[in-house]
């Protein structure tokens, strides 16, 4: 009977250590407990490309593993670059975590697709920087990581979960969605419908004092504040829904928050409107 009570012990510890084996799990064992998690050893390496691209095409990126910052470069080329790192115990199986990535592309005059592909497990991430045309259009899709776009001027969609998104300097339609994360839109120009939305997080939205647009808020669990706008809230009241027509109205401005604020402020424009960009 004691040896039947003291071999269950050993059995148990076999099996955890065969699942960490084979899943590539890397974890610290001490005293016969499993300690956590401990990832001392990186691997890095680097991916770039530099794709044509025709005037007014259209650029998507996908990346399941880490963030994606967009800024504006010269017409006619997409550059694209991606740090990777992987992270575990030891360097053996860091590289051996790196090798599982790869990258699905494709390209033609007027488009561009890129997608990351992971093939291992946990302790990767993957950092994607990239330089499109002022005219292009681009799609963000991603998770665990923040996504950031600069300057664009034609439509631009971003989708996150468990990431916030931030564009800048935008004068084009925006079409933005994040779970668990905040979506952050600083509009140079409207020129043209836009939707953000987020679960879990907040909304904050600048525009031109000037701008002419229909504006549609609405959170559950939050409040909307509105500054430097005709729509101006009071701050005596919680307001959880609006509808305005800023400037006696013009492209709808939709917002949605489930569990998190919106906040809305008009800025003094920097620069006369550029010539918007026709959809695709």
């Amino acid at each position: 009977m004691h040896r039947a009570r003291s071999a269950k012990p050993l059995v148990v510890f076999a099996g955890i250590c065969t699942v960490g084996i084979m899943g590539g799990c890397d974890v610290t064992i001490k005293d016969g407990d499993i300690k956590g998690v401990s990832l001392n050893a990186t691997a890095t390496s680097e991916w770039t490309r530099h794709y044509p691209m025709a005037s007014g095409g259209r650029v998507e990126i996908i990346n399941n593993s880490g963030p994606i910052d967009a800024v504006v470069g010269p017409a006619g080329s997409v550059d694209i670059a991606a740090v990777i790192e992987a992270r575990a115990m030891t360097e053996t199986r860091a590289k051996e975590i790196l090798s599982g990535i790869k990258f699905e592309e494709s390209a033609g005059a007027d488009h561009v697709r890129v997608a990351t592909v992971r093939d291992s497990g946990r302790g990767l991430h993957v950092m994607f920087r990239l330089t499109l045309p002022p005219d292009a259009a681009l799609e963000m899709t991603g998770s665990n990581g923040r996504l950031k776009a600069a300057g664009l001027r034609a439509h631009v969609k971003a989708m996150t979960v468990n990431g916030g998104i931030e564009l800048s300097g935008m004068s084009g339609t925006i079409d933005a969605a994040a779970v668990n994360g905040t979506v952050s839109a600083k509009m140079a120009h409207i020129t043209g419908a836009m939707r953000l939305e987020s679960t879990n997080g907040r909304i904050l939205l600048e525009i031109p004092t000037s701008a002419r647009a229909t504006l549609n808020a609405r959170t559950v669990n939050g409040r909307i504040t509105v500054t430097g706008l005709p729509a101006e809230t009071g701050t005596e009241r919680r307001v959880r829904s609006l509808e305005s027509q800023l400037n006696g109205g013009g492209p709808e401005i939709d917002l949605r928050v489930t569990n998190g604020r919106i906040s809305i402020a008009g800025v003094d424009p920097a620069a006369p409107p550029p010539p918007p960009v026709p959809p695709r």
